[in-house]
């Protein structure tokens, strides 16, 4: 068995693997490819967050208001523990080939290479069918695979995502089949605090004002009561005017969400037939299971996984993971095939004493 010990040298994925994305403690964490538009994104959130508690939750204490700032609490932690997951997951990198990469059954019939390993296949067709509709199947030269429907190569990020729905610029990372879900419920999220800061900001104004109001007129009550506490208009301009986007946002997503469409095919209108969209669901409640849950089933990259070195034995970098396969299931083969001859050569040897033996005897 020695002697065919493999001399190759194996790496973890991530220390090969070049791509646009960050990825800290040994490829434990993983995030998107412009970590400097996220902590904009975070400062935005976090300075008028801090805003609120130095300067409006001690006046809503003297009120007996202090379930405001509970409910503030609660929405900033669950903010910060979506944007988390929503950077930090894969969102559906397709780095080698799988015929798992979907949900829908005829999408499994995609063509792709073959590969015993990893039981691909490959046909001469590249057009499919599904509901009416003609996909032809794209092949990325970057990534060196067969994209499947609804599947997009991210420019910034540098990899195929499956259901591409765009890059996000405000955090830095794609969004796609797997983080999808985090993505809706983390700018539902903002927009709930947009709103919420609006209100209780107003209400403080309000209600400060009617209580000064007794003593002066009620433009000099106002004046008086933001002259107090100037914070309070500054943090209403502020959610009003984040507000705007974000809410707009998020009702846009919904429109996505209960239609099943991307951003990527909204903005390319692909769905602008008379067939419409064939990945749209019978009813809406289909649509949203569909769109925001099953991604457990979805993880195609691993990190850690142990890969031979690729510079011992080829000639260009590596730039997927699907290369390392290929090149890793030629050596196997070559491999495999000096194994055989051995062992062939081996069977003919033994039958040749087998014929010597039985004519010496004779």
């Amino acid at each position: 068995m020695k002697k065919y010990q493999d001399p190759r040298v194996k790496k973890e994925f991530y220390k090969i693997w070049e791509t646009a994305n960050k990825i800290f403690c040994n490829g434990k964490i993983f995030t998107g490819s412009e970590n400097h538009k996220l902590l904009a994104s975070v400062s935005f959130i976090t300075i008028p967050s801090i805003l609120f508690y130095v300067f409006m939750s001690p006046e809503f204490a003297k009120n007996g208001q202090n379930g405001y700032t509970v409910v503030f609490v609660l929405i900033q932690l669950t903010i910060y523990l979506l944007l988390s997951i929503t950077v930090c997951m894969d969102p559906g990198i397709i780095p080698k080939i799988r015929p798992e990469y979907e949900m829908e059954e005829e999408l499994l019939k995609v063509p792709q290479k073959y590969s015993k390993s990893d039981y691909r296949f490959i046909v001469d067709s590249k057009m499919f069918t599904i509901k009416a509709h003609q996909f032809k199947l794209k092949y990325c030269s970057t990534c060196a695979i067969y994209r499947p429907a609804r599947a997009s190569h991210c420019p910034s990020c540098d990899n195929c995502v499956v259901r591409f729905d765009h890059h996000c610029p405000w955090i830095g990372q794609c969004i796609g089949r797997r983080n999808y879900v985090y993505f809706y419920f983390f700018i539902m999220s903002v927009s709930f605090m947009l709103i919420f800061v609006f209100g209780t900001c107003i209400s403080y104004i309000v209600d400060e004002s009617k209580k000064r109001a007794e003593f002066m007129d009620t433009s000099d009550a106002v004046s008086e009561t933001i002259a107090h506490n100037p914070v309070s208009i500054i943090l209403v301009i502020y959610s009003f005017g984040f507000s705007c986007f974000v809410v707009g946002l998020w009702l846009f997503h919904s429109y996505l969400v209960l239609t099943n469409m991307t951003t990527n095919e909204y903005l390319k209108k692909h769905w602008v037939v008379e067939s419409k969209n064939p990945f749209r669901r019978q009813n809406i409640l289909k649509n949203i299971v569909q769109v925001l849950t099953c991604i457990s089933q979805l993880k195609f990259l691993k990190l850690r996984q142990s890969v031979y070195e690729p510079k011992d034995y080829m000639q260009s970098p590596i730039h997927t993971q699907n290369h390392v396969n290929e090149a890793n299931d030629s050596f196997k083969n070559k491999d495999e095939e000096q194994v055989q001859t051995d062992n062939r050569n081996k069977n003919n040897y033994i039958s040749n004493n087998i014929q010597m033996i039985t004519e010496i005897k004779s």
